[in-house]
């Protein structure tokens, strides 16, 4: 099975910058200057550049609202960046020994004992043999340490 490594739709990232709102209607942070290391944008898929702003704010990757329709913190560019294509690898910015992968249904619900913290090294592996389940609609790709949304990822059409 082919999987596809996807970062959030233009759509979103641009109704973001244009309302400066985030899921919950609050206003997004806006900050002048990144530090070294970066901030990992979740639409271009870069670490934010040494001293560029950056956007923090509240996202829930849903479409529709449920008790497992989590939302957490994320970064974006504050300036337009270009979408980051789906990939069939984990992106490049992905650097800690481990993350959360967790399987939801197609009504967006999480499946249980599907959850997992997966050593970098596995989560193609992990992340296939979910989306090889018919009740997995797609995995998210969650920091471990601050469950941070990162990615989602589809079975490649």
């Amino acid at each position: 099975m082919r999987l596809e490594f996807h970062v959030l739709p233009s759509e979103v990232v641009e109704t973001i910058h244009r309302t400066g709102l985030d899921s919950y209607g609050d206003p997004v942070e806006r900050h002048p200057r990144a530090e070294a290391g970066g901030m990992p944008c979740r639409h271009c898929l870069c670490h934010v550049a040494e001293g560029q702003p950056y956007l923090t704010l509240a996202h829930r990757p849903f479409q529709t609202r449920n008790p497992f329709s989590e939302t957490g913190p994320i970064f974006l560019c504050a300036e337009k960046c270009r979408r980051a294509e789906p990939a069939p690898v984990p992106p490049a910015m992905l650097q800690a020994d481990a993350y959360i992968l967790r399987g939801y249904s197609a009504a967006e619900r999480i499946v249980y004992g599907t959850g997992a913290v997966t050593p970098r090294s596995q989560l193609v592996d992990y992340a296939a043999r979910l989306l090889a389940r018919p009740d997995i609609a797609f995995v998210d790709l969650r920091s471990a340490s601050n469950n941070c949304f990162l990615c989602r990822i589809h079975r490649a059409d």
